[in-house]
C-alpha cells in the first residue's frame, strides 16, 4: 500500500510539472503570436527620400496590403535626417541655440539586387517576381569552352543564398522621426510567384582571345519563360552572366529575381588595372583575386608592370639570369607555368593581359644578371661604383639582346599590345658616359633633336620598336605598342598606331595626344596607390577621360586604367587598397557619361563591396563606418528581422525553463527509486538475510 501511494504521488507531481510547463509555453506562444500579428499589421510609414534609395523598397507584399488603405504619417512628417555631402555623414538638425550641427560618419546602406557597373539601359518591375530553384542553361553554341566554363563558374554564384537583412541599428535612433520599412515579402507570397528554371544563352561567335575590338555588348531579359541573354560574342555573354549574378537575391532562403530588361555595352573598350609586381612581389593568389575582382566589375585589361629597378621576377627561358640574379629571392618569381595559368585565368574571364617591361629607364634590375646592358655613370673623378643608368643605346649588343628577349615575350603573351614603358629616362647618366656621349654626337648630326640625350632616347626607341616588329612577323596579329606619355611629350618618333598612356598632366595633354592622331589611355586621376584618408572614391568616380569640355578627338580615347604602384603596398594589402575604390573607375569607364550622381551611386557601391566580400575577396572600405552581412544564415529568416530576434530570445528562455522542469522530474524519479530500494533493503534485513554475518565473524 505504501509503495502504491509513493508511486501515485510521483506520477501526480510529474503530471503537475508537465502541465505547468505546457501551460507556460502556450501562454508564451500566444503572447509571441499576438506581438507578431501586431507587427505584421503595422504599416510602413514614411521613409526619407534619400534613405529610400538605400533600401530594397521595391519588393513588397500585395497579400499584406488592404485595398483603399491609406498610409498614416506623423504630423511633423519632415525629412529631419539626411545624408550630408559626399563625406557620407548622417546629419541630424539641431536647435537654433546649438552652433554646430550634429552628425555621425556613416556609410550609405547597401542597395539590394542592383548591378554594378550600372547598365546602359535597365528597366525592372517590382510587381513581377520570379522564383529560381534550378536553372538549366541552354545555348546555341555547343563548342565554346569559354561559355561552358562561365556557366559552370556562375552557377555556384547563382545558388549561394545570402539572406539579406533589411534593417540596421539606425532603427533604434530615439525620437528621430526616422523609420525603415521593416517588412519583407512573406514566404507565402514568394512561394506564390511563378518559378523559372531556364537560362537561354544565344551567342553568335566564340573567339579564343579578347582583343581591343572585342564586342562585350549583351541584352538580358527575365520573364515567366525563363532568363535570356543574347550577345554577339562570348565576351558579352560573360558580362551578362555577371549582371545576372548580381540581380538574383535571396529572401527567406528563396532565390528571386525581378522582371528585368537590360541593354548593355561598355562606353570604352579599354578598362584596365595596373598591377606592379616589381616593387613588391604579387603572389599568384593575389593576381587571381585581382582578376576575379576585375570580372565582377567588368574590367577587361590587366596592365602587368612586371619589372623595374628593384626586381626582375619574370623567369625568362632565353635569359634565366635575369630572374635568377635579378629577383628579390629565387622563390619570388613567376615561372612559365605561373604565367600561363594567370593568362588562362584572365582569358576565360574576358580579360586581356598586357605585359610591361619598362625600357630603357627603370631597368636597374636587368643589370643584376646582365650588367652589360646598362650605362655606367661617371662623375668628375671617374666611374661611380655601382651606379648604372638606362640601357646603353650605343651598343649593338643591347638591341640584339632585347630582340631575343621580346621574341620570347611575344610567344608567352598573346595580346596584340605590349607596353614598353619609356618613361622617366635619366638622361644625365648618358651625358656623363663618354661612349654614349660620342655616340650621341654622331646621331645628333642626322637628327632633328637639339638635345643630345633626347636624340639618343629617340634612336633607342625607334631601333627597339623596329627590332620587335622584325621578330613578330610570325605572329598572326603582329604587335603594337603602348608607351607612357613622356615619349610623346619629348616628340620621339613613335608609330602612328601606338597608344599613349597619360599618367601625369591635365586634360589638355590628352586632347593634344588625340589632335596629333594618337590613341590615348588616361590614368592621371586614378593613381589609387596615393592613399588618402577619408572618402576618396567620388574623386575617381567624377573623373572622366572625355569630359563634356573635351576639345580633342573623343573617338581616339580608348579608356583608362586605375594604377596600383606597389612601392608601399604589398601582396597582402594590395586587394584591400585597390578594391572597391577601383570599382568607381570601372563604372566611369563602362556606364553612360551622364551617370554622375555620387549619392545615387554610393549605396550601389556599398552593395558591390559586400558582394566582393561574400565572394571571398579581401576588399577594403570606401565610404566609412558600416557593415556587410557576409555569411549566409543557416536558418530561414522571418518576415520581420526585429521579431526574429525576439523570438529567438524567447525560445531560448523557454528552453532554459524546460531544462529546469525536466531536472525536477528526474530528481523526483530518483527519490522514488531510492525510497523503493530502501524499503526492499529493510524488508530483507527483517527476514534474516544477514544471519550469516555473525558466523563469518567467528561467533
Amino acid at each position: 500500500m505504501k509503495k502504491f501511494r509513493a508511486h501515485s504521488l510521483f506520477l501526480y507531481v510529474c503530471y503537475i510539472s508537465v502541465a505547468a510547463e505546457e501551460n507556460l509555453q502556450k501562454q508564451m506562444q500566444d503572447k509571441l503570436d499576438k506581438e507578431y500579428k501586431m507587427q505584421r499589421q503595422k504599416k510602413v510609414i514614411r521613409v526619407d527620400k534619400v534613405m529610400q534609395k538605400h533600401i530594397f523598397q521595391n519588393v513588397r507584399n500585395p497579400l499584406d496590403e488592404k485595398k483603399n488603405e491609406k498610409h498614416f504619417f506623423r504630423n511633423d512628417d519632415k525629412p529631419n535626417i539626411k545624408w550630408f555631402d559626399t563625406k557620407f555623414n548622417i546629419n541630424f538638425p539641431t536647435s537654433n541655440h546649438l552652433h554646430q550641427p550634429f552628425h555621425i560618419r556613416r556609410a550609405p546602406i547597401p542597395s539590394i539586387g542592383v548591378p554594378w557597373p550600372k547598365p546602359q539601359k535597365i528597366r525592372s518591375s517590382s510587381d513581377s517576381l520570379y522564383r529560381i530553384k534550378t536553372l538549366s542553361a541552354k545555348t546555341n553554341l555547343t563548342k565554346c569552352d569559354l561559355l561552358s566554363k562561365a556557366v559552370k563558374r556562375y552557377r555556384d554564384l547563382f545558388f549561394t543564398c545570402h539572406n539579406e537583412h533589411f534593417i540596421n541599428n539606425l532603427l533604434n535612433v530615439h525620437n528621430a522621426n526616422f523609420t525603415f520599412p521593416i517588412q519583407k515579402p512573406s514566404l507565402e507570397y514568394l512561394m506564390s510567384q511563378p518559378e523559372i528554371s531556364r537560362l537561354y544563352l544565344l551567342v553568335m561567335t566564340c573567339p579564343s582571345y579578347p582583343t581591343i575590338s572585342s564586342d562585350e555588348s549583351y541584352t538580358l531579359k527575365t520573364s515567366s519563360k525563363g532568363i535570356q541573354i543574347k550577345a554577339n560574342e562570348v565576351w558579352g555573354a560573360i558580362r551578362g552572366l555577371e549582371t545576372l549574378s548580381q540581380l538574383i537575391i535571396c529572401i527567406n532562403n528563396t532565390l528571386i529575381i525581378k522582371r528585368t530588361e537590360i541593354t548593355d555595352y561598355p562606353r570604352f573598350p579599354h578598362r584596365g588595372i595596373l598591377i606592379d609586381s616589381a616593387r613588391h612581389f604579387m603572389s599568384k593568389t593575389t593576381m587571381y583575386q585581382m582578376l576575379s575582382a576585375m570580372e565582377m566589375n567588368k574590367m577587361n585589361v590587366l596592365h602587368w608592370h612586371l619589372t623595374d629597378d628593384q626586381s626582375f621576377p619574370f623567369e625568362s627561358q632565353t635569359f634565366p639570369d635575369l630572374s635568377g640574379k635579378g629577383s628579390y629571392h629565387p622563390s619570388l618569381t613567376y615561372t612559365p607555368e605561373d604565367v600561363r595559368d594567370i593568362i588562362e585565368f584572365a582569358r576565360v574571364r574576358g580579360i586581356r593581359i598586357i605585359p610591361e617591361f619598362d625600357v630603357p629607364g627603370h631597368s636597374f634590375s636587368w643589370g643584376y644578371g646582365h650588367p652589360e646592358l646598362l650605362t655606367q655613370c661617371f662623375d668628375n673623378r671617374g666611374p661611380i661604383s655601382g651606379h648604372f643608368g638606362p640601357m646603353n643605346p650605343a651598343k649593338n649588343n643591347t638591341y640584339t639582346f632585347l630582340s631575343k628577349f621580346f621574341k620570347e615575350i611575344l610567344k608567352v603573351f598573346k595580346d596584340q599590345y605590349i607596353h614598353l614603358g619609356n618613361d622617366e629616362v635619366p638622361l644625365a647618366c648618358w651625358n656623363s658616359n663618354q661612349e654614349v656621349r660620342q655616340f650621341m654626337s654622331k646621331i645628333n648630326h642626322i637628327s632633328n633633336f637639339k638635345n643630345e640625350g633626347t636624340a639618343a632616347w629617340n634612336f633607342f626607341t625607334e631601333r627597339l620598336i623596329q627590332s620587335i616588329k622584325n621578330v613578330s612577323t610570325q605572329r598572326e596579329n603582329g604587335v603594337k605598342f603602348i608607351l607612357w606619355h613622356e615619349a610623346f611629350q619629348s616628340n620621339l618618333n613613335i608609330p602612328g598606331d601606338a597608344i599613349v598612356q597619360v599618367w601625369l598632366g591635365p586634360q589638355s595633354l590628352v586632347e593634344e595626344v588625340t589632335r596629333r592622331g594618337y590613341h590615348a589611355i588616361v590614368s592621371s586621376c586614378w593613381y589609387i596607390n596615393m592613399i588618402k584618408y577619408g572618402v576618396v572614391w567620388p574623386e575617381y568616380y567624377l573623373c572622366d577621360p572625355v569630359s563634356y569640355s573635351f576639345r580633342g578627338d573623343k573617338s581616339l580615347v580608348l579608356g583608362g586604367e586605375a594604377c596600383l604602384w606597389s612601392e608601399f603596398i604589398t601582396s597582402e594589402t594590395a586587394v584591400g587598397v585597390l578594391w572597391p575604390k577601383a570599382s568607381a573607375v570601372a563604372e566611369r569607364l563602362w556606364s553612360d557619361q551622364s551617370l554622375r550622381d555620387v549619392n545615387e551611386a554610393a549605396p550601389r557601391l556599398e552593395e558591390q563591396r559586400c558582394r566582393m566580400l561574400r565572394r571571398g575577396l579581401p576588399v577594403g572600405d570606401v565610404s566609412g563606418p558600416g557593415f556587410c552581412n557576409v555569411k549566409a544564415t543557416a536558418n530561414p529568416t522571418f518576415h520581420n528581422d526585429n521579431m526574429k530576434g525576439q523570438r529567438h530570445k524567447s525560445r531560448s528562455s523557454a528552453n532554459i525553463q524546460s531544462v529546469y522542469y525536466v531536472s525536477a522530474c528526474l530528481l523526483l524519479v530518483g527519490m522514488f527509486l531510492f525510497t523503493f530500494f530502501l524499503q526492499k533493503f529493510r524488508t530483507k534485513m527483517k527476514s534474516g538475510c544477514f544471519d550469516t554475518l555473525p558466523r563469518l565473524m567467528g561467533r
